[in-house]
Formats: structure tokens, C-alpha cells, sequence
């Protein structure tokens, strides 16, 4: 049994890692992202919107983008465990000042807060992504 698991466990992690045919990785980013320009998401109160920076609301919104184009949901899921926690599990368990820490463990990769399943890590991810990547996942009730 232990060595389905394993085997399990193998195949999930190289899935992850995206260890499926060679290919040239590109780095995610959303410096220049049409479908998530500031145009769209400032709104004014004329438009029905509220006033106030758009900033605020930005990292979470290009959170959300990174994470969908990135091979988190390989063993992340919102609500449920899948190979890794839940995103609303991490969002009890670590608050706004953690965004650095979940920043550098999202770049860095690692094992033991969650278990002994080793997270794969991310260095084409820039730190500023993976902070905002970790502003979102903290928003996920």
C-alpha cells in the first residue's frame, strides 16, 4: 500500500512540476495583461462602482490570473485537500502579515507545514507575483 501511495505521490508531484515534455518555460507575469488593465478595474461612481484606488483590489484580481495560469490547481483546490491544502485552509491558518513568508514559500517550494508532501517550487514567479498570488489565496473563505 505504501508503495501505490508513493508511486501516487510521484506522479502527482512530477504532474506538478510540469515534468511532461521538454518545453521553454516562460515566467508568468501580468505586467501587460489586456484582459486585466487598470481601465477595467477602476470604476467610478457615476458607472455604479464605488471611489477609491484601484490598487487595492488589484493584487487580488492579478492574484487570482496568476494562480489560474500557473500549475497551482494541479494540488490546490478553493474548498477541498487535494495533494496540498485547501486555499481556504491556508487562509485560516495565516493572516496579512504571513504574505511575505507565503510569498517566499510559493518562489522557494518546501515541506512540513502542511505535511511531508514537498510543494514544488516556483522561481520563474516573480516576488511581487507570488505575493500577490498569496494576497488572493488569503481572500478564498
Amino acid at each position: 500500500m505504501k508503495k501505490i501511495r508513493s508511486a501516487v505521490l510521484l506522479l502527482a508531484f512530477c504532474y506538478a512540476c510540469g515534468s511532461g515534455p521538454a518545453e521553454e518555460k516562460k515566467p508568468i507575469s501580468l505586467s501587460v495583461n489586456p484582459q486585466i488593465g487598470e481601465g477595467q478595474q477602476k470604476t467610478t461612481a457615476a458607472e455604479g462602482g464605488t471611489t477609491g484606488s484601484a490598487t487595492a483590489a488589484a493584487p487580488a484580481l492579478n492574484g487570482k490570473a496568476l494562480l489560474e495560469a500557473s500549475d497551482c490547481r494541479a494540488c490546490h483546490h478553493d474548498k477541498d485537500k487535494l495533494v496540498g491544502p485547501a486555499y481556504a485552509d491556508v487562509a485560516k491558518k495565516y493572516k496579512e502579515k504571513d504574505i511575505p513568508m507565503l510569498g517566499k514559500k510559493i518562489l522557494e517550494g518546501g515541506a512540513g507545514n502542511w505535511g511531508q508532501i514537498p510543494m514544488a517550487p516556483h522561481p520563474t514567479l516573480s516576488e511581487q507575483d507570488a505575493e500577490a498570488m498569496a494576497k488572493y489565496i488569503l481572500t478564498i473563505k
